[in-house]
């Protein structure tokens, strides 16, 4: 789990072209916290993989495992929206099984 978790803070930050620097300056830390974390020496608090699951456009899921998951923030839309997207996904899902 540490593996996966190091390699992907260091993935999640080169994906947004952010130093260890500039992720260090964002969670309050030091850089060499975050250089710790990467190469696993260390891991970070909760509250930090919280704050860096928000930078990186994230579900905390998904700053342990690989992207094979894709979040959208569907929070805006409105019920009525909200089921159209639903309905769209398992009108995809029913023709990928089918294929």
């Amino acid at each position: 789990m540490i593996y996966n978790l190091c390699q992907r803070i260091s993935e999640l930050r080169a994906s947004l072209g952010i130093s260890q620097s500039e992720l260090a300056k964002r969670l309050d830390v030091t850089r060499s916290s975050v250089n710790a974390w990467e190469l696993g020496y260390a891991t970070p608090q909760l509250k930090h993989i919280v704050e860096m699951s928000k930078i990186f456009n994230t579900t905390l899921d998904g700053m342990f495992n690989a992207p094979d998951r894709v979040t959208v923030d569907i929070t805006d839309l409105s019920e009525k929206e909200r089921q159209a997207v639903f309905d769209i996904i398992d009108c995809i899902k029913g023709k990928r099984d089918r294929d």
